[in-house]
């Protein structure tokens, strides 16, 4: 039997989703059913406002981390989640406990703790640095029974005598992730009342103001694809397997997806959020159709569509099964800036796979296509910037498209490549959200082609003032407002 011991799990992030915390709950609820969860918002990633406004973030006051940091206190393992942009509120929280009590035994996991251990070992006791799930069930039996637990695989420990760096463990097998309980999606949980500046008990009203009336999950992990963008970038450095797509069966993601609809009945769409997953084999979207059609029958979005997995016959199965909605990452049309960003996609074949989705969109009554494109790039030249324009404007309509500022994830290739040009970006300047596009020419054509193929005469004029990334420009916020507000409604209407 283990010992029991206070756990407290806190999600600092923008919103709730935290799909890699909420299995990390899960596991420490098998254990420990007593464990508390909580969840700390720093924004709202999903709201239209966030879209609008997308830089805007909550303040938290010196009053409130103590306030936080009371609450958390008398833990005796304290686990935080995060991603890079929250890291701030987790290095001040545990600022405040430590003062509060020494003893707090902190472990910090999550995208930030993986792509920045050496940032983040600086504040905790111990971060995990890859795939959490068995290391914390072997950090936790050790702790419990008062045996050495500096030795976990995937995890750092900050110990009187300097920072043990352990190897990361093998990454989980598909039988291992279809062994793992289901993520934890219960109401027994806290949320911070940014009104009321107080913890109090998380609700489904809580849950629709940051979901929405989806559900978010992922069936699979890993992508093949190794782009120069990517976090998955640093994932592949660290284990090349993590190329490998792996997922748990069928079943086990129709019943998660059956247990969150019981707590939440409300739930009308699913979204997955897989890297890729359009890249699991026919075999398997066949017995995933079948299944989903017969026991959920909900219309849910396949975000992660890679142009170089996409079939017709893949994508006719998933929406006869209800998918609704896709995603698809185009980046850009320019072959010098898809060389650029390692992304291994012909022009041709990126063309052929928007036909496909068009001619389902069609066919099936699908809400259009997103297409992702990465704008603001300081490498682009005028040419490679209107060769995108240009492709999108002949591209197979309907579709809308999902624009996102060039931001930096430490580590990948392209932080390699701007780390030696320093005139071009200021890696450590990269604090706002990438939602936060420039207001130029080039941006305020791609609102416009989110949403319709303006008149030739008119695209081909406005082409005229577009320049390269790196261009001196003029700023015209009134027309990119007007533009992005037709958007974000545009989309929020379909």
């Amino acid at each position: 039997m283990l010992g029991k011991v206070k756990v407290k799990l806190v999600s600092v992030e923008e919103g709730i989703t935290a799909l890699g915390f909420r299995r990390i709950v899960s596991i420490a609820r098998k254990f420990n059913p007593d464990s508390q969860v909580y969840f700390l918002t720093v924004g709202n990633l999903y709201s239209f406002a966030t879209h609008f406004f997308p830089s805007n973030h909550l303040n938290y006051s010196d009053n409130d981390f103590d306030s936080i940091s009371g609450e958390f206190a008398d833990a005796d393992i304290l686990c935080f989640s995060s991603m890079t942009a929250s890291a701030f509120y987790i290095e001040k929280i545990i600022q405040y406990v430590k003062k509060k009590n020494p003893k707090v035994f902190v472990l910090w996991g999550g995208a930030h703790a993986i792509i920045y251990p050496d940032q983040a070992i600086k504040h905790a006791d111990a971060i995990c640095t890859g795939e959490g799930e068995y290391p914390f069930d072997m950090f936790y039996r050790a702790f419990t029974e008062g045996k050495d637990y500096s030795t976990t695989p995937s995890m750092w420990f900050n110990t009187g005598k300097g920072i043990v760096k352990n190897k990361n463990r093998r990454l989980d097998t598909p039988e291992e992730l279809s062994y793992f309980p289901h993520l934890y999606y219960g109401l027994d949980c806290s949320i911070f009342d940014l009104r009321r500046r107080i913890f109090r008990r998380f609700t489904q009203a809580d849950y629709i103001n940051y979901n929405s009336l989806s559900y978010r999950t992922v069936w699979s992990i890993g992508c093949p694809f190794s782009c120069a963008y990517c976090a998955n970038d640093v994932f592949l450095s660290n284990d090349k397997d993590y190329g490998w797509i792996r997922y748990p069966s069928v079943d086990y993601i129709i019943s998660e997806i059956e247990k969150a609809i019981a707590i939440y009945p409300f739930i009308s769409t699913v979204i997955f959020y897989d890297d890729s997953f359009i890249g699991i084999p026919l075999d398997d979207i066949k017995a995933f159709a079948h299944e989903y059609k017969k026991r959920i029958n909900l219309p849910f979005l396949v975000a992660g569509i890679h142009p170089n997995f996409v079939t017709r016959e893949k994508i006719n199965l998933l929406a006869e099964a209800g998918m609704n909605r896709t995603r698809m990452g185009i980046q850009s049309a320019s072959e010098k800036t898809l060389s650029f960003y390692r992304r291994f996609t012909s022009l041709s074949k990126i063309k052929e796979s928007a036909k496909i989705l068009s001619e389902a969109t069609r066919h099936y009554g699908l809400i259009p296509p997103a297409y992702d494109i990465i704008s603001d790039n300081p490498v682009e030249s005028r040419e490679d910037i209107v060769d995108t324009l240009m492709f999108l404007y002949e591209l197979d309509r309907p579709y809308t498209l999902t624009i996102f500022s060039l931001r930096i994830f430490p580590y990948t290739k392209l932080w390699d490549y701007f780390r030696r040009q320093p005139e071009m970006i200021d890696l450590c300047g990269q604090t706002n959200s990438y939602l936060q596009t420039k207001k130029n020419i080039a941006n305020i054509l791609l609102y416009i082609l989110a949403v319709m193929k303006p008149p030739k005469a008119f695209f081909y004029w406005v082409l005229r003032f577009v320049k390269g990334g790196n261009e001196r420009q003029s700023s015209h916020p009134v027309f990119y407002l007007l533009v992005k507000g037709i958007y974000l409604s545009s989309r929020a209407f379909r």
